[in-house]
This record gives C-alpha cells, sequence and structure tokens, in this order.
C-alpha cells in the first residue's frame, strides 16, 4: 500500500475524530438545564416547546453521529481495498465493449460511483425523513414523492453536470498545460447559466410556484423593493408544505431572473409585517453586494483548486495511491478526495465572514424600516418552527454554522428587551 494512502486515511480518519468530538461538547453545552433555561426565558420558549426542541435535537444528534461513522467507515475501507481501481476496470468494461473512447470511461467511472454512492445513501436519507422529520411533524412528503424528487435530480445531474465534466475532461485531454484555464471558463459559465436558469427551468421542476396574490403583504414588498432599489421579476409562493413544514424565504436568480420566493409554511407561521423584515435581511446580502462577492470568491476558489489540480497531474504516486491509472477522470477522483479534507479546514474561515455578513443584513433591514422587534419576532418564529435548541457551543458554532447564534443576532439588533 503506498504511503499516500494511509496518510490520507489517517487525516480522514482524524477529521471524524474532531466532528465526532465537537458535535459531543456541542451537545453538552446546550444541555447544561441552567443555561437552557436562561436561553428559553430569553427567547419566550415555553417547557413544552424546549422540550421537542431538546427530543428532536437529539435523534438529529445521534443520527448524524452514526451515519457520519459507517460512513467514514465505508469510504476508507473501500479506498484500502482499491475500490477506485475496481470502479475504473468497471467503467473500462463498460466503455470498452462500445469502442469509445477516454472521455466516455471518464463519464461512466463517475456514474458507477454515483451509483455506489446513491445506493449507500438511499437507506440513511430514508430514515432521516420518513423516521426522524415524520417523528417530529416535519416529514410531509410521500414515498412516492419522495423517489421522484431523486429521479428528478438524477436526471438533472446525467444531462448538465454530465455535459460538464465531459467538457472538462476533453479539456484536460486536449488542451495541453493551459487545460486549467480552459475548464475555469468553462465550469465558471456553466455556473452563471445554472443559477439564470434555474428560477425558471430547474425549480419548477420540484415545486409549484404561484404568484403573490394582491393584497397587504405584496404592497409591502414591493414599497420593500422600491424603498431600497430593487427590480424583482416576481413574487412567488412555493408549495414547501408538500414536503416539511420548515419555513424559509429567499432571493434567486442572477442577471434579468432575479425572484423573490415565500415558503407557503412561512406565510402560515407569520404575519405579514414578520415576512416583509425576513425578507428585508434577505434583500440586504443583495444590496450590500454579499451574493455578488460570495459568486466571486467561489469563482476564484475554483480558479486555485484547477491550477492546483494542474500541478498533481504529473505525479505517478497521486494516482497509484488510490489503485488508478494516470488518467483525467482520475486526477479529478482524487483531488476531490485531499479537497474534501483542506474544505473541512477552510469552512471555518469562510463561516466567520458569513456570521459577518448576517449581522450586517440585520442592520440593513432595520434600517430599512423593518423594526427589530418585528424581525426578532420572526426569527425566533423560524427558529421555535424548525425546533432549533437556541444554545450553541461558540467553537462549534465557528466550526459549523454559517449564522450566528440566534441570541447574538437579538442582542445585536437590540429585539430581546422586546422579546
Amino acid at each position: 500500500m503506498p504511503a499516500l494512502l494511509p496518510f490520507f486515511l489517517l487525516l480522514r480518519l482524524a477529521q471524524q475524530v474532531v466532528e465526532t468530538a465537537l458535535a459531543r461538547l456541542n451537545r453538552r453545552h446546550a444541555l447544561e438545564p441552567s443555561r437552557l433555561a436562561e436561553a428559553g426565558r430569553a427567547l419566550g420558549i415555553g417547557e413544552e416547546e424546549m422540550g421537542k426542541a431538546v427530543a428532536y435535537s437529539g435523534d438529529r444528534h445521534r443520527f448524524g453521529l452514526a451515519y457520519g461513522w459507517v460512513e467514514v467507515v465505508v469510504a476508507l475501507a473501500f479506498l484500502a481495498a482499491g475500490g477506485l481501481g475496481f470502479v475504473e476496470a468497471a467503467a473500462r468494461g463498460i466503455t470498452g465493449t462500445l469502442g469509445v473512447g477516454a472521455i466516455a470511461t471518464g463519464l461512466a467511472f463517475f456514474a458507477v460511483l454515483a451509483t455506489l454512492t446513491s445506493l449507500f445513501e438511499l437507506p440513511f436519507d430514508l430514515y432521516a425523513t420518513f423516521r426522524i422529520e415524520e417523528k417530529h411533524g416535519f416529514n410531509r412528503q410521500t414515498l412516492g414523492g419522495f423517489l421522484l424528487d431523486r429521479l428528478k435530480g438524477t436526471a438533472i445531474a446525467v444531462v448538465l453536470g454530465g455535459s460538464v465534466l465531459a467538457a472538462v475532461l476533453w479539456l484536460m485531454e486536449r488542451m495541453g498545460p493551459s487545460w486549467w484555464l480552459w475548464a475555469w471558463g468553462v465550469t465558471t459559465a456553466f455556473g452563471l447559466f445554472a443559477a439564470w436558469i434555474y428560477p425558471t427551468v430547474l425549480a419548477p421542476l420540484f415545486n409549484k410556484f404561484t404568484p403573490l396574490p394582491d393584497g397587504e403583504l405584496k404592497d409591502a414588498i414591493l414599497d420593500l423593493a422600491h424603498r431600497t432599489g430593487f427590480r424583482a421579476g416576481g413574487i412567488s409562493i412555493m408549495d414547501a408544505s408538500r414536503r416539511t413544514a420548515h419555513g424559509n424565504a429567499y432571493f434567486t436568480g442572477v442577471f434579468g431572473q432575479k425572484r423573490i420566493v415565500l415558503f407557503d409554511t412561512l406565510l402560515e407561521a407569520m404575519g405579514p409585517r414578520e415576512v416583509v423584515a425576513v425578507l428585508a435581511h434577505e434583500l440586504g446580502h443583495f444590496k450590500l453586494h454579499h451574493v455578488r462577492w460570495g459568486m466571486a470568491r467561489g469563482i476564484a476558489t475554483s480558479g486555485l483548486v484547477f491550477f492546483a489540480l494542474s500541478l498533481c497531474l504529473p505525479l505517478e504516486a497521486f494516482y497509484a495511491a488510490f489503485s488508478l491509472d494516470k488518467t483525467a477522470y482520475g486526477a479529478l477522483a482524487v483531488f476531490g478526495l485531499w479537497f474534501g479534507l483542506a474544505s473541512f479546514l477552510m469552512q471555518p474561515l469562510e463561516n466567520a465572514l458569513s456570521r459577518r455578513h448576517e449581522f450586517a443584513a440585520d442592520a440593513f433591514a432595520l434600517r430599512s424600516g423593518a423594526a427589530a422587534a418585528e424581525l426578532g419576532a420572526a426569527l425566533r418564529k423560524l427558529s421555535e418552527k424548525s425546533r432549533h435548541l437556541p444554545v450553541t457551543h461558540p467553537l462549534y458554532s465557528r466550526v459549523y454554522h454559517s449564522h450566528p447564534p440566534l441570541l447574538e443576532r437579538l442582542r445585536a439588533m437590540g429585539a430581546l428587551e422586546s422579546a
């Protein structure tokens, strides 16, 4: 076994140990009785509702630990046994009978790998949806709807993902040392195209969107958009209740395809002024250029990733350690494994920036006319309806959470006094 593989396995196992320790640390911190009671008083959460949140988070905590360890043990055993080499042989067997080239072999390689991953994840996804979410009153999806969603997702991945993957493999094979620049450009263009067609082509494949009817809420949203100079292509209600009881609202689209989307579950839980306060926060991300800079960071990161991959291509050990031949698709697969480790280390930095943006968007909402009491009430309802525990260990939050803890947000906007 080449030395590079044991080193990778050890790092991935260490990551899982750290993640488990953080999860247990957070659980102990969140369930400390006096701390939980103090948070409940500050947020106006009753004992019964707090008990439901504790039970829901407990089930998710235990499931997360079990799934995480099963996943890492199976994945590391698969790699140690030369699993990627077996997948490569299967892909070559499939394409060899058809007499097609290396790009088709690469597509077959990732298709086999994706199929194995989906089969592994399916029972866990079913348990999470139809056991945990249903037990706590959140799941509203039928088994048929669940499977249909997966089929639609697979079809989109094959058509769109397969196309961009084929383009990248072709560029790696044909464009010489500068291939990474071309791949960067192609994937960037594809990402922008996908974001552009998402509101009108992709999202309607999974949910029904109906225009928000005339009335107080629509007038208030249009007034907010006018005051802040935001040009929206439409305001829609999404039938989220067909799948879940969780509520949300978001802006989507780029260029001329911007849309405001409200979950019907959000409208069930909040009054018009609270909904507008939530939208004012989301609008803050657009007006403060958080979305634009996030896209720019993503594009820059993809360029660095492709450049780093180009440096690894000539290294024979890079492939051999994982039982693969020196191929473009092999390079993508192995680099993806290493990048997963790097992403875990970079995650706290990205989340720190995201939390700053959340505070800034809250402040923007208040400057745009939302009252602190209304935004605070909306955030409390979102948290309580989703049964989120109101207490999080600071270290756990820094590693995993893109949003600040609710108490910190309410304190920053001066909403605790009005709770």
